[in-house]
């Protein structure tokens, strides 16, 4: 994205190509608003999640498969169009969030202080890791959500409140729920539904199972069907 500023910026293209530009950017705002949202929506949608990722506290960066030959030169185009169509890359795609330690909320964190209030308020779907259940001291059988998994989903509650899907990720580093026997399951998964419906806007709760040593049980697959999510098993 830099190198492609900067080479806006640098070019040296003639007075008249650029009053042609101009003429056309013009043109298009004359179109009603609705109109340019389904452009900007159709030119920035891409088949594929954005991945954001973040080493060791570093910047965060992102990984985009199959992206378009300049497919975010729309952003470049003048501020208001840049200013829509912002809004739009966040509306219409899904965002997954990279990394399966404890510092998720972190990186949920870095990303919506990165992206400002107005972009995370747009987002829509939103790909995190599903949240971990740990033992409650002195109470054998009895299970609690982890601090961090819960303040993930205040995050979202509070800072995506156009956010309708939610999909979280079950992987080899957090999946020790469904290793449990199905009564510890069925008493657990409500609580977890139960922390995912206290986010007004969400509309659809998806699970993607990446583990394969028979997890999740047919019976936890059954019960989280029932709970009204998506079951995706790799």
């Amino acid at each position: 994205m830099g190198s492609e500023r900067k080479r806006i910026h640098t070019s040296t293209t003639p007075s008249h190509s650029v009053q042609s530009a101009h003429s056309v950017a013009v043109d298009f705002l004359n179109l009603p608003e609705v109109a340019r949202n389904k452009v900007y929506s159709n030119v920035l949608l891409i088949p594929h999640p954005l991945y954001i990722f973040q080493d060791n506290g570093s910047k965060l960066e992102s990984f985009a498969p199959d992206k378009p030959t300049r497919w975010l030169a729309i952003l470049y185009t003048n501020r208001q169009i840049s200013h829509e169509a912002s809004a739009a890359l966040y509306a219409v795609n899904c965002f997954h969030l990279v990394d399966i330690t404890q510092q998720q909320f972190v990186l949920l964190h870095d990303f919506l202080n990165c992206i400002g209030s107005a972009h995370a308020a747009v987002l829509s779907h939103l790909c995190i890791n599903f949240p971990v259940v740990e033992g409650v001291d002195g109470q054998r059988g009895k299970a609690k959500i982890r601090d961090d998994s819960l303040e993930s989903l205040k995050l979202l509650r509070e800072r995506c409140t156009g956010l309708s899907t939610l999909e979280t990720l079950v992987h080899n580093k957090n999946c020790s729920l469904f290793k449990e026997d199905d009564d510890f399951i069925r008493g657990v998964l409500p609580e977890i539904d139960a922390q995912f419906r206290t986010i007004p806007s969400l509309k659809k709760i998806m699970v993607r199972i990446e583990v394969f040593d028979g997890v999740p049980s047919t019976s936890a697959r059954d019960l989280m069907q029932e709970l009204g999510w998506v079951v995706l098993l790799a």
